[in-house]
């Protein structure tokens, strides 16, 4: 059911003025801007020998600063000139925080300084949330119109692979036998979520072709689970060995809460007469 939420609100805001039988107003906005990660999914503070959404750091997820890209489609409501039902649907991509990037840096100094070869893949969090709603146009100008907005709906969440990769060419294991080409791979697959997400959101429109806008947006809290898989390869008197091992490790849950600054470009994709009442 909560797949069609944001579809089933469209079409009811839609539905809306029924009774009136005058034309629509439909407009398209295509737009595109920085993301900022707020509360739990900004948080990066990390102790020693931990490794971020691999050991554990409940709800933290250290997102940094990000981007995001999106199309709006608007419906004029036929019995109100200022208020609109919108859809929207959009594409969120965060990295790791600065500190988390310069934790692992440290981390490769002190703890694989020695290794022949060493390559680490943070994850990256990308979220695509589509929700209807309504947005409130108020004239302050002829040229400039603030508005307001809430929407709500869905978002899926998929988190990028974590892997470290290094190779030591003589390791001595705690038994005193010596490895050669001793190679270690780690990755990290995280779980996909699909939850209720809602947002709130401010703005201008110059010319109402240009809009500019700052939105506030819970994407929705779902568990965190990760299939880890661990391959080690290595030469011991001659003899090429390899161990596998792999778990699923389910720890704690994520919550995205980003603020969003935008700038999209909207034109009229459908023009007609309307009659319209002014609040």
């Amino acid at each position: 059911m909560k797949r069609h939420t944001p579809l089933a609100l469209f079409v009811l805001l839609l539905t809306a003025g029924g009774c009136n039988q005058a034309a629509a107003q439909i407009y398209v906005n295509a737009h595109g801007g920085i993301t900022l990660p707020q509360g739990f999914y900004a948080d990066s503070r990390m102790s020693d020998h931990e490794w971020m959404l691999a050991q554990g750091h409940q709800h933290k997820a250290g997102a940094g600063r990000g981007w995001a890209a999106g199309i709006e489609l608007s419906y004029a409501m036929p019995f109100h000139t200022n208020l609109e039902a919108v859809l929207t649907g959009d594409f969120m991509q965060s990295g790791m925080s600065r500190d988390v990037q310069d934790y692992y840096e440290q981390t490769r100094t002190l703890r694989y300084s020695q290794c022949s070869q060493y390559e680490m893949t943070l994850p990256r969090y990308r979220n695509i949330p589509v929700m209807a709603g309504v947005r409130y146009c108020y004239p302050l100008t002829v040229l400039f119109d603030l508005y307001g907005e809430a929407l709500a709906g869905i978002n899926h969440r998929t988190i990028s692979d974590w892997t470290l990769a290094f190779t030591d060419g003589n390791w001595t294991a705690v038994d005193g036998q010596e490895f050669a080409d001793y190679n270690n791979v780690k990755i990290c697959r995280y779980n996909t979520a699909t939850t209720f997400a809602y947002r709130l959101g401010v703005g201008i429109l110059i010319k109402k072709m240009v809009s500019v806008g700052a939105s506030f947006s819970v994407l929705g809290r779902a568990p965190l689970s990760w299939e880890q898989e661990e391959i080690t390869r290595y030469s011991i008197y001659g003899e090429m060995r390899e161990n596998r091992n792999t778990n699923r490790i389910d720890y704690f849950s994520l919550n995205p809460t980003l603020v969003t600054v935008s700038v999209g470009i909207r034109f009229k994709a459908f023009s007609g007469a309307r009659h319209v009442q002014d609040w």
